[in-house]
């Protein structure tokens, strides 16, 4: 399904995080304790017996990862001997003895010896600990060290510690296997890795062998370092590189093509890029390029790039304490980001938005939260270059434009959605997925036009249809200047019109114009144009309601590029809106 690339990729960024900050794999695991003062149990170890030296207490806050403190469970121990206290009794009992009585071993006396020791000692230890801390009187943790030595030095500990954080991991494991991010060959390799949780071993799909689940670590072997870069690779890419995706989110993921550019200078000049400068910094000057979603990414940084990396774009869905993959667009290359790019450009040149830029909130507007599957297969086919058809979208999008038409007098939000549908159209179609089929035509005056939107116009019945609606909406402004009202709207049948109703349609709108005494000659001019179309175009339109309406409606909101056309003489331009 391409996930090991992917989570190879992010156990590569992991790695390369812990390394950049000269972390190891336990540091990674051990948090920060927060607290100023440390109370240490003092022990010394001599030919395997433990003797209780004494409670020292000190300064704890300038290299907490000496403690190797984890929290766990309110409840319960924490992954090492080490906890803020509460109080001192509570602590000592449930944090450092509840600890030691959970991993003591009869087969290791090593744990077992101190447990014992600890035990035969409490009384003296907790009323030291408690003049200690009365003395105090500051937040502190409790700890152990032995022989002067802190937990973190010690192999037993941080073994112990290694194997409790990834004790639930280890519930399916197999010795002596490769790895299958690392490629090498493992003491212990894990099976059911919880770093992702849309990876479960709860369905036949995931298991190899149907429900054997003791066979299950087959799928996906991963040694224990391998999961820390993985998990330390997540982490970093949630805080650096989640963004917000119209009522969705999604996770870019970097990947190098090349194993050989691992490591070089593109490679640290990248990452540094994504990870470890301030956003705000990296994005200033790329800012109003996006077209993700119209805060800011960082695409249009990546789309200058060179293609010796590939992006993943994992889009997923939290549902409680799961995951849910919505969509992963694989291997996008730099060079197709600036293909969008230059779409989303050319569209902008096109059609004005006041201030406003082309981005896929555009799409998001036809495509609400019920059609979230939809709107990431356009998303995903647009990054891929694969195919989408027309007569996919158009319904998508003529329902939401007959809603608004229904308030069209009263309410603008019409003429900017239909122009967001004609950027939408505009802009799939520069970026190359969608295909539309032309037919024959006969040059006109308004060619410069056709051409500027592409496949769009390329049928005479198109073309005469998109000049109706440009007509028809001169009539309209005519009754509003008129009248305050536009009552023939009524005849446009709610955008629902057909074939033969839009044919009846050109001669109700020049006797509507003749009686309001506006029937001029430009639209005498445009209503020749449109009669020459249709008569040209073929015996029976092969178009759906959906799209005739939409190539009417598209030349209602261009009205004013066909009133340019009709009233462009010898390179000068006239006073359109004086002249109508």
């Amino acid at each position: 399904m391409g996930g090991v690339t992917l989570i190879e990729s992010i156990a590569e960024i992991g790695k390369w995080a812990l390394e950049k900050k000269q972390k190891t794999v336990v540091d990674q695991l051990i948090e920060d304790h927060g607290y100023p003062y440390a109370m240490n149990i003092l022990l010394k170890e001599e030919d395997g017996t433990f003797v209780f030296v004494g409670i020292e207490v000190e300064e704890a806050h300038i290299d907490f990862k000496k403690y190797l403190f984890r929290n766990g469970s309110p409840r319960g121990a924490n992954y090492s001997p080490t906890a803020r206290v509460t109080t001192i009794d509570n602590t000592f009992q449930q944090k450092v003895l509840g600890w030691f009585k959970k991993v003591k071993d009869v087969e290791n006396p090593y744990f077992s010896s101190i447990y014992e020791l600890l035990v035969s000692k409490q009384e003296e230890i907790v009323c030291d600990l408690q003049e200690k801390f009365d003395q105090l009187r500051e937040r502190a943790i409790l700890s152990i060290k032995i022989n002067g030595e802190f937990l973190y030095d010690l192999p037993p500990f941080v073994e112990k510690f290694l194997f409790l954080v990834n004790e639930k991991d280890l519930e399916l494991c197999a010795k002596n296997q490769v790895c299958s991010v690392c490629g090498k060959k493992k003491e212990i390799v894990i099976g059911k890795m919880s770093v992702f949780r849309f990876y479960t071993l709860d369905k036949p799909g995931f298991i190899t062998g149907g429900f054997n689940e003791s066979s299950a670590w087959r799928n996906f072997p991963v040694c224990l370092n391998c999961k820390s870069f993985i998990e330390e690779g997540r982490k970093i890419i949630e805080e650096k590189l989640r963004f917000q995706f119209y009522g969705l989110s999604y996770l870019l993921i970097p990947k190098f093509i090349l194993p050989s550019k691992v490591n070089s200078e593109d490679y640290e000049d990248i990452l540094y890029l994504l990870f470890l400068q301030p956003k705000d910094i990296r994005l200033q000057d790329k800012k109003v390029q996006s077209f993700m979603t119209t805060e800011e990414d960082i695409l249009a940084v990546l789309a200058d790039t060179k293609n010796t990396i590939s992006l993943q774009l994992l889009f997923l869905q939290k549902i409680q304490s799961a995951e849910r993959i919505l969509l992963l667009i694989e291997d996008v290359l730099p060079s197709r980001l600036r293909e969008v790019f230059q779409a989303k450009a050319h569209v902008e040149k096109i059609l004005s938005f006041a201030d406003r830029q082309f981005h896929f909130g555009m799409v998001r507007t036809f495509f609400n939260s019920d059609a979230d599957r939809y709107f990431l297969t356009i998303v995903d086919r647009v990054f891929k270059k694969e195919p989408i058809h027309f007569t996919f979208l158009l319904p998508f999008i003529m329902k939401e434009i007959r809603r608004d038409f229904y308030e069209v007098e009263s309410n603008t939000n019409f003429f900017y959605k239909v122009r967001q549908a004609i950027a939408v159209i505009l802009f799939l179609e520069q970026c190359g997925v969608l295909k539309m089929k032309g037919g024959s035509v006969v040059p006109s005056k308004f060619d410069a036009l056709f051409e500027t939107f592409g496949q769009q116009l390329d049928t005479n019945e198109k073309k005469g249809i998109f000049l109706l609606g440009a007509l028809t909406q001169m009539l309209l402004e005519v009754q509003w200047k008129e009248r305050g009202s536009q009552p023939f709207v009524k005849q446009l049948m709610g955008l629902k019109m057909d074939e033969r109703t839009v044919k009846g349609l050109l001669p109700k709108v020049i006797n509507k114009l003749k009686e309001y005494d506006a029937y001029q000659r430009s639209h005498q001019q445009l209503a020749e144009d449109i009669s020459s179309l249709f008569m040209m175009a073929q015996k029976n339109w092969k178009l759906s309601v959906d799209e005739l309406n939409f190539y009417f409606v598209c030349g209602m909101n261009l009205v004013s590029k066909v009133k340019e056309c009709l009233f462009e003489q010898k390179g000068e331009k006239i006073n359109v809106e004086q002249s109508l």
